[in-house]
């Protein structure tokens, strides 16, 4: 997590989908911290997200906010739409400061 970045972000994946690859490259082109969870190396993950999301899905983006909520985000054009709107609002706010 960045200095700056009052989110938590993970993305649950696997190598193969191609959503996923679509997913991951949007987030290392927007330069977020994003920890990847792959559901097929991990079997934790995929527990964690049919427990939270309540499918196994993927791609899928765990939101954990300071304020202690957690959000479930699927579709991979939602996930890189709220996370470029994300680090659009992150960067507008540092600047302020």
């Amino acid at each position: 997590m960045t200095k700056s970045q009052s989110t938590m972000f993970a993305l649950y994946h696997y190598e193969s989908c191609p959503y996923c690859a679509k997913t991951r490259r949007a987030i290392n082109d927007i330069s977020i911290d994003v920890e990847l969870r792959n559901i097929q190396l991990n079997h934790q993950y995929q527990i964690e997200l049919l427990q939270g999301g309540h499918k196994t899905q993927v791609p899928c983006l765990r939101i954990d906010s300071l304020n202690g909520t957690t959000q479930w985000l699927y579709e991979s054009d939602d996930i890189i739409q709220y996370l470029v709107q994300y680090q659009s609002d992150l960067f507008r706010i540092t600047r302020m400061a």
